[in-house]
């Protein structure tokens, strides 16, 4: 990702539609994957203490990515 793309997420806006909702996925430590609702895309975000400290993009379900369990990642406003 680069630097423009990075602080629309950091501003809560994905950096490929402007979508504002994030569906919340699988998460470790102090990481979270995220998808778009509007695009799907998919990104993972690492926070401490509320900010980002790094965040990569991860592939969507279309582009090959893991399946999110429906039970445990309900899919929201879709």
């Amino acid at each position: 990702m680069n630097g423009e793309q990075m602080e629309k997420l950091m501003d809560g806006h994905c950096p490929d539609c402007g979508g504002s909702i994030f569906r919340p996925g699988p998460q470790g430590g102090i990481a979270q994957n995220i998808e778009c609702v509007g695009c799907g895309s998919r990104f993972n975000v690492a926070r401490h203490q509320g900010q980002f400290v790094t965040a990569q993009r991860i592939p969507s379900e279309a582009d090959g990515g893991g399946v999110w369990r429906e039970d445990m990642f309900p899919r929201v406003l879709q």
